[in-house]
């Protein structure tokens, strides 16, 4: 390889290294009950208990817990460091 082409692919020389930006992820498919929460944050914009998500979406305690952790496993769910355990919706790509 010369200098000329290596300075090309280091973008050295007034040219740029054209990058391309990563593609989005597309999320895995989810349960009747992990869309019941994550619609239900999506839509309170602001964070949830799992007591107020149990009242919310009609669900048991159980399921709500078990959804919650599933979609925090897949990036959709955060939890927020307070008192009382809550948390929020979160869109992939989107810094906390």
């Amino acid at each position: 390889m010369s200098r000329e082409d290596a300075r090309r692919g280091a973008g050295i020389g007034g040219e740029r290294a054209v990058t391309q930006p990563p593609a989005p992820e597309i999320p895995p498919a989810l349960t009747i009950e992990e869309k019941s929460v994550l619609a239900t944050l999506v839509a309170c914009k602001t964070s949830r208990t799992v007591a107020q998500l149990c009242t919310s979406c009609s669900l048991g305690r159980g399921q709500v817990t078990a959804s919650l952790d599933s979609l925090r496993a897949k990036g959709l769910v955060t939890r927020f460091n307070t008192l009382v355990e809550s948390y929020g919706a979160r869109f992939p790509g989107m810094e906390v």
